[in-house]
């Protein structure tokens, strides 16, 4: 998560430059610990759709297509340079087989009427058999001579790789999760692991609720969790009717924002203060979800993060301490923007009192 413990330590170059400038401050949040995190930069994401095409998913498949606009308007407002494909999870139709679907088959930011192309390929049918093999599918996709030949120009060496799996059974390739989590990690080379995420809309895991498991006869995507997990993704309820939040969770995901951080140490709640830091040439987040307010840019570098919100502990927009996992969540417009600094201060609960 690229979590520095400092104090301060994103003005140390401006303070050997301009000292004598009473402009400038060191703006730190209070408490004995700091924690430091950086937001992601804008990202170059490849992301492929990977849909069941059995004859169970109709619904789904039309929820997909009616709510993609909370999936697209993350990837076009953040200035993501983005590719999106769907594929099947058929592995038998000549048809499939990790082909690229569609007429316009990888959509970006140049294409024209990204929903209609999106709806149009996403309705990969309903002809396939029922044992789904989404994982194997994925692999072909992403391979040779797929990936030289039908599938060209999909995937990027320097983008990172989102794969996105929808289902309403479990994952039936050949093969441990273990050797798939490998094969996909080999997709951008040794030690470019970081640069692949998967996300899962699946059966809950461990178990269904009951009454989407007797109306819709969904199972488990116990296969889908273990591979999201290994990647350090998401796994998300395909029992759940509003697609629509599923859709802007993920994404969310894929633009590469964070807005969950976790603390280095046990954190008295009554003592968190969150800041977020942007340079003089970003965005930040809008003065009005935060408490205060500072702007040390005029005729300053553009490069100096000079722009301090002071946030609000609040929602929608604001920030909230999730003690069960030792996390910050921001919410709504106060989501830090590409390339800015957070900074959590805190007293720690082991601290000694001061």
């Amino acid at each position: 998560m690229g979590r520095v413990l400092c104090v301060g330590l994103w003005l140390c170059g401006l303070l050997a430059g301009a000292c004598d400038d009473t402009r400038f401050r060191v703006r730190t949040p209070p408490g004995q610990q700091v924690d430091v995190f950086r937001q992601a930069s804008v990202p170059k994401v490849d992301v492929l759709w990977v849909v069941d095409n059995s004859a169970s998913m109709e619904e789904e498949q039309l929820a997909l297509a009616e709510n993609f606009g909370y999936f697209y308007e993350y990837l076009n407002d953040s200035g993501a340079d983005f590719h999106i494909g769907v594929i099947s999870s058929d592995i038998y139709s000549a048809e499939h087989q990790g082909r690229l679907l569609g007429e316009i088959p990888i959509i970006s930011r140049a294409t024209p009427n990204a929903d209609q192309v999106f709806s149009d390929n996403v309705n990969v049918g309903l002809d396939g058999k029922g044992d789904e093999q989404a994982f194997a599918c994925a692999v072909l996709a992403l391979s040779e001579p797929r990936i030289s030949v039908e599938n060209a120009g999909f995937l990027r060496e320097d983008a990172f790789l989102f794969l996105i799996f929808v289902s309403d059974e479990d994952d039936r390739s050949f093969g441990e999760v273990s050797y798939f989590v490998r094969r996909f990690e080999q997709i951008k080379d040794i030690g470019n692991d970081g640069m692949i995420k998967v996300a899962a809309v699946v059966g809950d895991v461990p178990e269904v609720p009951a009454n989407c498991r007797e109306e819709k006869n969904v199972e488990p995507g116990l296969r889908y969790a273990d591979l999201a997990e290994a990647t350090d993704g998401l796994s998300l309820s395909i029992c759940q009717d509003d697609f629509a939040s599923h859709l802007d969770e993920l994404g969310f995901t894929a633009a590469g924002l964070k807005r969950y951080f976790r603390l280095s140490r046990l954190a008295r709640p009554e003592t968190i203060a969150v800041w977020v830091k942007s340079s003089c040439a970003l965005e930040s987040v809008p003065e009005e979800v935060c408490d205060e307010f500072f702007n040390d840019c005029a005729g300053s570098a553009r490069d100096l993060y000079g722009k301090t919100c002071v946030l609000r502990e609040s929602l929608p927009d604001g920030w909230a301490n999730e003690q069960e996992s030792n996390s910050i969540r921001l919410f709504g417009l106060a989501v830090p923007p590409f390339g800015s600094i957070i900074e959590v201060g805190y007293l720690p609960e082991d601290a000694e009192p001061m």
